[in-house]
């Protein structure tokens, strides 16, 4: 080895051992003192504890599969730094290699070998494609399994399989597609939230979302985590997985392992990525131009010609995003540490966020590996500018108005007192806003080995979680609602935290018999408690505008005792249960499992706090019966069988409290204002769990040493005890609504999977999978004082009323509409009345309307590629939704003329231009939603580049990628995919400023570095 190429590697190395000294002080770094002490450079991607001098012969080493050469293999002397890379023809020299030494062979997807040297200067080796699926773990409640022996329907995912270049704030674009039956909407802002469905609904007012566990610890943010950092993510779908988390599984669970350190052979790692991406805004509404505003004489011309959507649009958009992860472990001890910066601007203005952060996870064996403890850090602060801007107000505005006047003093033209009707750029602009959130979570999960009882071990988890945020706003004196309002400014300050506390404990057994059998047995107990607290304040009429949220004290209405204050105290959840399960398996080829859970909250009532939850399942893995022994390509083929009852208690604490709030402020004779309290809702004291029980009968399969893949699921399910907000009367309560069980539903559907390898050649392979999945409700029984729940309600101008109901036997996703049935020579709306007579819009009643369309997907369908060419790869990730209904309130509102001085759709002058009459709720504006998204496009080249580096870079790949590509889809409106995680959804709903959002293309380039 060169003096030059040495003294560079000691200058990294004096780079980095203080900075891992640093990252690992106190209980890390006394852990891994004697490990650090003689650290210097290794070979492959990473640095040796030491290093051995050698002395021998010159080899050549050439390393291939079944099909050829493989080029970028790893070969090492075991036990040195001696190693390096196999070259285009799949062949590597290696000096002063020794006639005793043993090589190790490897390759991504691969077997890793090792191969005596012997007296040959000529080694040649074989590698095999590692099929072996089967032995993957999979995690589950409290635990992990053998993927062989799992008889729930469980879906993994590794780190590998997540996709890479998909810029965003979480995980969520990464999962888009991989899991049969998750439903995901993302909206596309900065700041919007991603929501959740699996497997259809499982309730139709309270928590429709999986639990989220992360590293152990139930109710996670999916947003506290960057992908980087995500070893595995495991889906529990049904009830007999889910039902050892009782009370939050309803709705299926969502099980995220972070990186955790995986080498063991005092080695650092260290990996960097980057990303840079541009957003394009696509497909929006077409509005009247202001020369066509002005042609029709619908409003006031003032001379411009503006697109206020477009004026909307953050055209000079940027976003970043950093990863910087380090990894180092023994035998004895393991790290992993990450620091992360991003920042996300939206397509809109106005709409950012940046987030940085970082997580320490550590394992350490202690004791002769009586103990282990395994303490880990997360950070995450996120700085948000969120004010949601309005485009519905874009649409509306009138387009010969301009946004800018260049002789008022803030370059904005604010017009005041003037309806519906507002310059929504300079509203966005001149509103300043502020958002702070923090996430803070450490903890610790303590393992004790057992050893005079083999098998035996005890793990105690403890976990507190810190959430704040705050939100500042300032409208400074020249805001339109200021102006408006003959004020001075206005501020508003507000801060909340919430506090989660997790306390976890499980024996595990496991042991095997003779004669085949085995049992994994749990038994534990869960406690988790929520706190949360808050205050705001309001203040008006500040000096100077510059002042803002900064100094409350500096308004004039906190003076004359008009400044807003709260503050607030959340009710505090407190969940405890106790818990055990068994699995039972039988060489491998009869399985079962039996799990319960016992478990109380202090949401309800003492006489409904308790509840059991259980299930049952079995397995016959039918490939390892003899008569299978002949069918070789059969790797795997197993039936199974589940049954579980899960609850849902997902809702506010307080529904169960005696709330008192601010009721009417009384003048006193003596001109003091006297404020009272009043109760703001009724307690039920009936109110109990809602119950979920469901089945699912699946295969899993194998085919092909590995090459051909996938599983079938058949699953039905029916949830008890539905929650609902009912109307009561007045008296006998004092408020008019109250939360009921007020019924039970039905659900079923089926899911289906296949993936393999579909070429496989010396330099060209293509991997595949398709998923699909159907699901479809109705309500069974309604009870209490109401027959049907109205829902999907419209806003004003006009009265549309509601498009959608519940009844019993009614459809989950259903429309509730009235029959068209044309128009009359004056372009009103003509409608069927509920006798099959056609009768003019004017005469219509409720009784009229009938059910028809749906929103819920006959069919939902994706379909990932990954093709790889030498070391070119391309990834093209597809969705469809196939069959399913969606009402267009975006043509219902903007595609009718005569609507006062709001502008209208080009097409209210040309498709719809025989329109004259209001608005119907009608199965007019129902259109086929069906769509097929290419939701990105990744291009990817990997450089070899230990040979270059001289073993200081392992490798770099640098990609680009496309997001959300295009839609192919015969639906007239803005974007047919919208939200279907509830009863009254399937709309464009336009009103909504946090759900309505433009639709987003995406452009990526990243860089991805590993040491």
């Amino acid at each position: 080895m060169e003096k030059s190429s040495k003294k560079s590697k000691q200058l990294c190395l004096g780079l980095l051992k203080p900075s891992v000294m640093l990252l690992t002080t106190g209980f890390l770094s006394m852990a891994f003192s004697p490990a650090l002490a003689s650290v210097e450079p290794a070979a492959n991607h990473s640095l040796k504890v030491e290093s051995i001098t050698q002395k021998g012969k010159t080899i050549t080493v050439k390393v291939s599969d079944l099909m050829g050469e493989l080029i970028g293999a790893n070969v090492l002397v075991k036990g040195t730094t001696n190693g390096s890379v196999t070259d285009m023809s799949g062949v590597v020299v290696l000096q002063d290699v020794p006639a005793n030494a043993i090589l190790e062979v490897s390759y991504i997807g691969y077997v890793t070998k090792e191969v005596p040297v012997g007296g040959s200067s000529l080694v040649s080796v074989t590698l095999e494609e590692d099929s072996q699926k089967l032995d993957e773990v999979v995690v589950v409640g409290y635990g992990s399994m053998d993927k062989k022996q799992v008889t729930s329907a469980i879906t993994s995912i590794k780190a590998d399989d997540l996709m890479v270049g998909v810029s965003g704030s979480d995980i969520s674009t990464a999962l888009q597609g991989k899991i049969g039956g998750l439903v995901m909407n993302n909206l596309g802002s900065a700041n919007g939230k991603t929501s959740f469905q699996l497997r259809g609904m499982t309730s139709i007012n309270s928590g429709k979302s999986p639990l989220i566990v992360i590293d152990g610890f139930p109710g996670g943010d999916i947003r506290s985590l960057t992908q980087e950092d995500i070893k595995s993510i495991d889906v529990l779908k049904d009830g007999s997985a889910g039902a050892i988390y009782g009370t939050r599984a309803a709705s299926g669970v969502i099980l995220i392992t972070t990186k955790s350190g995986s080498n063991t052979d005092g080695k650092v790692k260290l990996t960097y990525s980057t990303e840079f991406t541009k957003k394009q805004n696509y497909n929006a509404p077409e509005m009247l131009s202001g020369r066509e505003y002005a042609e029709y004489g619908i409003g006031t011309d003032y001379g411009s010609d503006v697109n206020w959507w477009d004026e909307m649009i953050n055209k000079n958009n940027f976003s970043q995003k950093h990863h910087l992860a380090l990894e180092l472990g023994t035998e004895k001890a393991q790290v992993y540490t990450s620091f992360f910066y991003e920042k996300n601007e939206g397509i809109a203005i106005n709409d950012s966020r940046q987030d940085f952060g970082g997580r320490v996870n550590a394992n350490f064996k202690l004791f002769d590996d009586w103990l282990e403890v395994r303490p880990a850090v997360d950070y995450r602060q996120a700085a948000r500018n969120d004010k949601f801007p309005n485009f519905q107000q874009a649409m509306r505005n009138n387009p010969t108005r301009s946004p800018y006047d260049a002789d008022s003093e803030t370059g904005y033209n604010v017009w005041t007192n003037e309806s519906l009707d507002y310059n929504v750029v300079a509203d966005s602009y001149l509103r300043d806003y502020y958002g702070l959130d923090k996430w803070f979570k450490p903890e610790v999960t303590l393992k004790l080995n057992i050893k005079p009882v083999p098998g035996l071990s005890f793990q105690q988890i403890l976990g507190y979680e810190n959430r704040q945020w705050e939100n500042h706003t300032y409208n400074p004196s020249t805001h339109r609602d200021e102006i408006e309002n003959s004020r001075k400014g206005a501020a508003y300050l507000g801060f909340s935290k919430t506090e989660n506390l997790t306390s976890e404990g499980y024996f595990t057994y496991l042991k095997e018999f003779k004669g085949g059998h085995s049992i994994n047995a749990t038994a534990g107990y869960s406690y988790f408690e929520k706190n949360g607290e808050g205050f705001n304040m309001t203040n008006y009429n500040f000096s100077v505008d510059g002042i803002k949220y900064w100094d409350m004290n500096q308004g004039s209405y906190l003076c004359d005792g008009k400044a807003a204050m709260s503050s607030s105290k959340d009710i505090s959840e407190k969940l405890f249960s106790v818990f055990g399960r068994v699995n039972y398996s039988y060489n491998d080829k009869y399985m079962a499992s039996a799990s319960i859970r016992h478990e109380g909250s202090s949401k309800f009532a003492a006489d409904n706090r308790w509840a059991n939850f259980w299930s049952v399942t079995a397995g016959w893995r039918i490939s390892n019966e003899e008569f299978m022994k002949e069918i070789d390509w059969v790797q795997d083929l197993k039936v199974r069988f589940g049954y579980g009852v899960t609850g849902n208690n997902d809702f506010d604490a307080s529904f169960m409290a005696n709330l008192l709030g601010s009721d009417t402020n009384w003048m006193l004779p003596n001109g003091v204002w006297a404020y009272s309290y009043g109760k703001t809702q009724n307690v039920n004291a009936n109110l109990g769990w809602e119950q979920k029980k469901e089945w699912d009968l699946g295969v899993d399969y194998s085919f092909f040493e590995g090459r051909l893949y996938g599983k079938f699921d058949y699953y039905r399910r029916k949830i008890d005890n539905l929650l609902y907000s009912v109307k009561v009367p007045q008296p006998p309560y004092t408020i008019g609504s109250q939360y009921q069980n007020i019924g039970s539903m039905e659900s079923k559907g089926w899911e289906f999977e296949v993936g393999g390898d579909i070429i496989r050649t010396k330099d060209f392979t293509w991997t595949s999978n398709i998923n699909m999945s159907h699901n479809t409700g109705k309500i069974l029984t309604l009870c209490g004082n109401n027959t049907y729940y109205n829902g999907n309600g419209f806003v004003a101008p006009g009265s549309p009323g509601d498009a959608a109901r519940m009844e019993e036997g009614s459809t989950i996703g259903s429309f509730y509409l009235w029959k068209f049935a044309g128009f009359d020579d004056d372009g009103n709306f003509l409608l069927y009345n509920k006798d099959g007579e056609v009768i003019p819009a004017a005469d219509k009643s409720e009784n009229d309307k009938q059910y028809m369309g749906n929103y819920t997907p006959k069919l939902i369908l994706a379909w990932n590629n990954t093709l790889s060419y030498k070391n070119f790869d391309l990834g093209i990730n597809m969705r469809s939704w196939i069959d399913f209904d969606v009402y267009n309130t975006i043509n219902m509102y903007y595609g009718i003329q005569g609507r006062g001085n709001t502008n209208v759709l080009k097409d209210a002058y040309g498709k719809f231009s025989h329109i004259k009459g209001e608005k119907q709720i009608c199965d007019y504006y129902l259109e086929d939603g069906t769509f097929l998204k290419i939701d990105a496009i990744t291009l990817g080249y990997t450089l070899p580049m230990k040979k270059y580096t001289n073993n200081l870079i392992d490798r770099i790949r640098i990609y680009a990628t496309v997001g959300n590509v295009c839609t192919i889809t015969g639906y007239s409106g803005m974007n047919p995919e919208v939200k279907i995680d509830g009863w009254d959804k399937g709309t464009e709903k336009f009103w909504d400023t946090e759900y309505f959002y433009p639709l987003t293309r995406t452009y990526t380039l990243g860089l991805q570095f590993n040491f």
